[in-house]
């Protein structure tokens, strides 16, 4: 009576941890990417009366005779099963459809260099962009990513860190991230721009010659013009001198791709210079012309007559002509400024871990995944984040959609795998089961009662 007083004892400790862990389930019902925990129990050593005999001459022989001691706590396991997909609608929201975990660290990070202090693993896909434009999660862990170059993490940093520059970011399901950069007007884009306003103040001119409001117009755009037109050139040299740099990189490294690129980039700078250089040498063309235009109608309005009202349109025509010859050279130049950027932009974001087609830019890394023999010996630590055990295995980092590695679907997170019906069903078997212990106990209390009153 006195074992099944300590067997109920144990089955009550037994089925109290299993509310505890049922409990944790319905608190986590809601946790994006949790995985919930079951109990398991087995039976203590049991206490032996008398042992097995085997078949003798006259007796067929006989079976042990044992009296179990109650149960204990088997293991508490993870239930890493697949959750649903709630979808968000974010971006940067991400869900794992199929194996693998997030691999997140906390470090350092020192210009091309991260040194890992700690690697964690995590099922919860909602990141975020911080300052530096590095991607982290909620409790700032850096998110890592795998380079495809020499297969080792590092941490993923959107753009080199200028977070300002990206628009329509997009995940793809192998975890490349693709963006947009927004991109201002350069100055000679601006020059040109100013020139269509120039023949078009001019033109308005020579329908208008009367007009002292278009002749204004027509100085003021001449000499933002000019000004732009100086800067448009400057902007050029600038490309020129950084295209000249990135060529003496790659002489210097020996790669020939980035050979070709320097070479096609300094190619074009030097055409934009030049071209640059046609336009300043053409403006005085304008200038001179703007000129004649204010003279003649300052004698237009000294004395109104239609001879000098002819002057002052003739004077207007010629602006207009030499606008339109500005307006095409501004705009070469603008086109060879355009292509000079983009070539030099394709040798930088080649430097950024970037391949860039076109507008879009797609990172060469892919957020990264690790995959465990025995996922189920990860260690929970809070945070939603888990580390690895000595029963995990060693972690293989994989490319998201790669064999053996789960997809990743942006915009959406992965809900916690928990089943509300299941676990209302183990709860009730769990109350149960601790009542049934608790029976026992009274029970083998009311015989000991007995056996007490025995002496009366």
């Amino acid at each position: 009576m006195i074992r099944s007083m300590y067997s109920g004892i144990s089955g009550m400790k037994n089925f109290q941890t299993k509310l505890d862990v049922i409990g944790n389930n319905i608190a986590n019902v809601n946790t994006y990417g949790f995985k919930k925990g079951r109990v398991t129990f087995k039976d203590m050593v049991s206490q032996t009366v008398s042992g097995a005999s085997g078949p003798a001459q006259d007796i067929g022989g006989k079976n042990p005779v044992q009296v179990g001691l109650g149960s204990q706590l088997a293991a508490i396991d993870t239930i890493d099963t697949q959750g649903s997909m709630q979808s968000t609608g974010r971006d940067l929201d991400l869900g794992i459809q199929g194996d693998g975990y997030f691999v997140v660290a906390e470090g350092t990070p020192a210009g091309d260099t991260f040194f890992p202090t700690s690697t964690y693993y995590t099922r919860a896909g909602n990141m975020y962009l911080n300052t530096d434009g590095y991607l982290v999660t909620g409790s700032g862990h850096y998110v890592m990513a795998l380079n495809p170059k020499n297969n080792t993490l590092q941490p993923v940093r959107l753009n080199g860190g200028n977070v300002d520059e990206v628009q329509s970011l997009s995940i793809s399901e192998d975890g490349r991230i693709s963006f947009i950069k927004k991109t201002g007007m350069t100055t000679a884009q601006k020059a040109q721009e100013t020139a269509g306003k120039v023949a078009a103040a001019a033109k308005n001119l020579v329908e208008n010659p009367t007009s002292q409001k278009y002749v204004d117009i027509l100085d003021k755009l001449t000499n933002e013009l000019e000004e732009l037109t100086i800067q448009a050139e400057k902007e050029a040299s600038l490309l020129a001198i950084e295209a000249a740099s990135l060529q003496t990189e790659a002489n210097e490294s020996g790669d020939a791709k980035a050979i070709a690129a320097a070479n096609d980039a300094v190619q074009k700078a030097a055409s934009a210079v030049e071209n640059a250089q046609n336009a300043i040498n053409n403006f005085a063309n304008l200038r001179q012309a703007v000129n004649e235009v204010y003279n003649a109608y300052q004698t237009y309005k000294g004395t109104p007559t239609q001879a000098n009202e002819d002057v002052v349109v003739n004077a207007a025509k010629t602006a207009l002509t030499n606008g339109n010859n500005m307006s095409s050279l501004t705009g070469i130049t603008a086109d060879d400024v355009t292509t000079t950027m983009d070539a030099i932009d394709y040798i930088q974001a080649d430097k950024l871990g970037l391949e860039k087609e076109g507008e879009l830019y797609t990172s060469q890394s892919s957020i990264a995944l690790a995959r465990f023999a025995n996922p189920g010996g990860l260690e929970k630590v809070g945070e939603n984040l888990y580390i690895s055990s000595a029963n995990t295995g060693e972690a293989t980092y994989l490319t998201p959609a790669a064999v053996g590695a789960g997809k990743l679907v942006s915009g959406s997170l992965e809900m916690s795998n928990v089943d509300l019906s299941e676990e209302f069903t183990d709860m009730i078997v769990a109350q149960r089961g601790f009542q049934a212990n608790t029976r026992i106990i009274t029970t083998s209390d009311e015989i000991l009662q007995e056996l007490v009153n025995l002496k009366r």
